[in-house]
């Protein structure tokens, strides 16, 4: 393991109702983000932002070009200069999630070739890489990206030029129409399950606008369950799907909807992200989105700890039936890591991905000193409709005798991943502190 600087340590006291008092950080902490890197890898098997921190989250970074690598040099050089913008480098990236245009495995040798040049002599990041059956415009690249500011900018960070929010917890920098949202974790977060629009009350079920404001609507119940509006959100992920009967992907249905969202958030809407999944086994819906949001002030659940809980800094929401939870919300000043993406070991029989990927993350997460009961928000992306990995994630999750613990989870086609694998999964973890 690697520091970037330190360690931190939280503190929670449980039964203080006052935030200041209930929870401490160790002030002598410097670190923005601790990396584990991956041997052979040219990224890490993931990367920790330290509790308190200061995120940079930007979604939507394309890249045009002729070929994979030029798209993709593009893009991670639009993401350098959104992070020079706020006071940010290569260095301090957490994360990037890459969807590539449709074109076979060459895209993802030529993603590496891109990658390698930009990370060229720096501890690379946590990384996701899924191919997508299609992109909005000439884009052959999509990047979403998260970055954690160093120590030395304050807590939260200060950026100079920031567009303040409704919510004290976020500030907006770049392109009002897909920002770079600043965002402190030190009142905690929020992460949801992807979610789908109700068909049954579309006005019109042929219309790709009509499924997005039905899945915003999902959204925004979600949110309101847990006292929050769209002005916490700071990211939110659009995952449309082919329709019958039309030749390509109505990206622009999306457009209609971003400018609604606007006018809830009073002209300050959140960074976002979208790209095309072949489809889904949801009953001709066209849609799925996800949303990210911070708490104006710390979540009330957290003013207490609960001593049963497998993870005191995770409590997870949504029906005691399902198989997994519609809702997280993670304690303030969490220590959040996250996880690149995880494909099957070569060799592995297809039927087993599913198996083998989820044993390769809880052993990365027993070397970072968590478990699979630290999983907050886990990300399924399958090249198959029906592979058995959901009877995979029931060995390893929602099962009394192994880990009841369920996470939030959003679990879809894609065109293609790596290394022709069927199943690839990445994570968000919240890990324990090293004591109370």
């Amino acid at each position: 393991m690697s520091n970037r600087s330190g360690r931190t340590v939280v503190h929670l006291i449980a039964g203080v109702a006052v935030f200041a008092a209930s929870v401490f950080v160790d002030a002598s902490r410097a670190m923005a983000q601790t990396v584990f890197p991956l041997t052979g890898a040219p990224y890490a098997a993931g990367v920790a932002a330290a509790g308190g921190s200061t995120l940079a989250v930007m979604g939507g970074i394309e890249g045009t070009g002729v070929d994979t690598a030029g798209a993709g040099a593009a893009a991670l050089e639009a993401v350098a200069a959104r992070l020079s913008e706020v006071g940010l480098d290569r260095t301090h990236v957490v994360r990037v999630r890459a969807a590539l245009a449709p074109g076979g495995a060459a895209d993802f040798a030529s993603w590496n070739t891109a990658w390698a040049a930009a990370f060229s002599g720096a501890d690379a990041p946590a990384r996701v890489t899924v191919g997508a059956s299609a992109l909005p415009g000439a884009a052959r690249v999509v990047l979403d990206v998260v970055a954690a500011f160093p120590a030395d900018r304050g807590y939260p960070a200060s950026v100079t030029g920031a567009r303040a929010t409704p919510n004290p917890n976020i500030r907006l920098a770049g392109p009002a129409s897909n920002p770079t949202s600043i965002v402190w974790t030190g009142a905690g977060l929020f992460l949801s399950s992807g979610v789908l629009p109700n068909r049954q009350n579309l006005a019109d079920p042929e219309s790709m606008e009509q499924h997005i404001r039905g899945a915003m609507n999902s959204l925004t119940a979600s949110l309101g369950n847990h006292g929050l509006q769209w002005s916490d959100a700071f990211f939110v992920r659009v995952l449309p799907t082919p329709q019958p009967d039309r030749t390509g992907v109505d990206f622009a249905g999306w457009t209609p909807v971003l400018a609604s969202l606007g006018e809830k958030t009073q002209g300050l809407s959140p960074a976002w992200s979208m790209w095309a999944a072949p489809g889904f086994g949801a009953g001709g819906r066209y849609v799925e989105m996800e949303v990210w949001a911070v708490p104006q002030a710390p979540h009330p659940v957290f003013q207490a700890l609960d001593a049963d809980a497998q993870n005191r800094l995770l409590r997870m929401s949504g029906s005691p039936t399902g198989q997994i939870s519609s809702g997280a919300l993670v304690a303030p000043y969490a220590e959040l890591i996250f996880l690149s993406g995880i494909i099957a070991p070569d060799g592995t029989a297809p039927e087993d991905e599913g198996n083998a990927v989820l044993a390769v993350m809880s052993e990365r997460l027993a070397a970072m000193n968590a478990t699979m009961g630290d999983v907050a928000e886990l990300r399924v992306y399958r090249v198959a409709a029906e592979n058995g990995f959901n009877t995979a994630y029931g060995r390893s999750f929602n099962n009394a005798e192994v880990n009841p613990h369920k996470p939030v989870r959003t679990n879809y086609l894609v065109g293609s991943l790596p290394a022709g694998r069927l199943v690839e999964i990445e994570a968000i973890v919240v890990r324990p502190p090293t004591g109370f």
